[in-house]
């Protein structure tokens, strides 16, 4: 097994698990499986290269490149003046578009883990340490996809903003990731809720398949909030647009 350095980081909260009445010991060797499962597991980002994967590659290395590759998306934008409320809001839209496309593409292979019910389910093990086990397990899932998707554009805003617009950024990319796993999670939630076995399956490919779709049309509704006039972007708010998360982001910005 391998000694994985956010495992190394988690230990830092070992107290906070207790405190919960979580067994940690417990939680880190469940999490220390499915980490090192999750190097093996093909990603669906990789589905195209998966006949030509190499034995002892890491899968997980690698799309984590590829993430990092598309983090250059927003580097542009960047890039746009003082624009804040356009540039956060286009941003923020870009990556929701990324990161919940693959939380919905990979959640269910997962969260939704048949062995861990035939294995761990058998085991004298507390349900509430296994629902922790999970939960930590996609956070760390996701922080790792979000944190190379912002690497590069990171380190263009230090060096072209300045610390304080790199650590409202980090911190909002923060909150987003929360958003994402908290609003896929309650889907998910909701859906085990009304059905179950081999419906099950059809029903999370076909919410996958709206969930993507929302996502791509609430990307195209961003970008039509703004007005291009005189070379400058300008917004003019209306109610409805709380409704709209990449605009909750931007907001900060601009009244900073």
């Amino acid at each position: 097994m391998h000694n994985f350095t956010s495992l190394k980081i988690l230990d830092f909260f070992q107290p906070l698990f207790r405190t919960m009445k979580i067994d940690y010991p417990t939680m880190r060797k469940i999490l220390e499986v499915k980490l090192t499962m999750d190097q093996r597991r093909v990603p669906t980002i990789l589905n195209d290269m998966s006949k030509k994967k190499k034995e002892g590659k890491n899968n997980f290395l690698l799309s984590l490149l590829i993430y990092a590759f598309y983090g250059l998306m927003l580097v542009p934008f960047i890039f746009l003046g003082d624009s804040y409320m356009f540039q956060i809001s286009i941003m923020i839209g870009i990556s929701m578009f990324i990161l919940m496309t693959s939380l919905i593409s990979d959640f269910s292979s997962v969260l939704l883990n048949i062995r861990d019910k035939a294995i761990l389910n058998t085991k004298p093990i507390h349900p509430r340490t296994l629902s922790a086990a999970k939960i930590v397990h996609i956070a760390i899932y996701l922080g790792l996809i979000t944190g190379a998707f912002i690497a590069i554009p990171s380190v263009v805003m230090i060096f072209t903003k300045g610390i304080v617009y790199f650590l409202l950024f980090l911190v909002e990319i923060i909150l987003l990731g929360l958003f994402i796993m908290a609003f896929t999670v309650l889907v998910y939630m909701f859906i085990l809720r009304l059905f179950d076995g081999e419906k099950l399956k059809d029903i999370i490919n076909y919410v996958q398949i709206l969930l993507a779709i929302g996502v791509v049309v609430g990307y195209q509704i961003v970008i039509r909030l703004f007005d291009f006039v005189d070379q400058e972007f300008i917004y003019d708010f209306s109610w409805w647009h709380v409704l709209i998360p990449p605009i909750w982001f931007g907001a900060p910005f601009e009244l900073l």
